[in-house]
């Protein structure tokens, strides 16, 4: 699991390329709010109209939810729905940094659509949601920060390094030995319903009910601001 960036996806490729590499979700959130602030008014917009910001989530994070061979016609199907057509003005540069980035423009009328910058298998999501698999990679990263504060500075001595990855060795250990003993993970409540939620959704999507669909997903996802 990676983040969107060009280079190190590029490399993945390159040094696994018999490996299904997977985008987080949580960076990719990232990457349409840094968009939205890019865009003059959108921003305020989605902090202070509700029917806004739940229909941006809607187009923006909901399709990640949406299994990989359908997310092109839900997409078609939510900008052909009232809201976006009588908010086309506002949203069209919303929907076309979608199309280039996400979901490839059209070439023409039962042409398809161009690649986009971003293959929708990248951040799609809906197997990893279905099977309660995680979607980001924040543990990871959450470990790292934790792994660098025991470190106690930006240049530690080797010495130090490698006591600290003995003491983490040790406690990975204790963590090996707990799941062995069946020792369940503790997650908090919130999170855990709310995964359970999305999961129900998407064990119950319904190709000719896309839009009540995405709105479900929607009002279980945030944008990561």
């Amino acid at each position: 699991m990676s983040d969107f960036e060009m280079a190190s996806i590029n490399a993945f490729k390159e040094v696994f390329p018999n490996v299904k590499q997977k985008g987080c979700h949580f960076h990719f959130s990232q990457c349409i709010w840094r968009k939205i602030q890019q865009i003059q008014y959108m921003a305020q917009k989605y902090i202070s109209d509700s029917t806004f910001s739940i229909q941006i989530r809607i187009l923006l994070l909901a399709l990640a939810y949406v299994p990989e061979n359908h997310v092109i016609d839900a997409f078609e199907e939510l900008i052909d729905s009232p809201y976006y057509t009588d908010n086309e003005n506002i949203l069209q540069p919303l929907i076309d940094y979608f199309e280039d980035t996400w979901i490839g423009r059209p070439m023409g009328r039962r042409k398809g659509r161009r690649s986009p910058k971003y293959s929708i298998s990248l951040w799609n999501c809906y197997e990893s949601a279905s099977t309660l698999l995680p979607r980001t990679n924040n543990a990871v990263e959450g470990w790292h920060r934790g792994f660098s504060s025991l470190l106690g500075a930006y240049h530690p001595t080797l010495w130090t390094f490698i006591d600290v990855l003995k003491d983490q060795q040790h406690l990975e250990d204790i963590k090996l030995e707990q799941f062995i003993a069946g020792a369940k993970k503790h997650q908090k409540k919130i999170y855990k319903n709310c995964s359970e939620k999305i999961r129900n959704l998407t064990l119950s999507y319904n190709i000719n009910d896309n839009i009540n669909y995405l709105k479900g997903i929607a009002y279980n996802v945030t944008l990561q601001m």
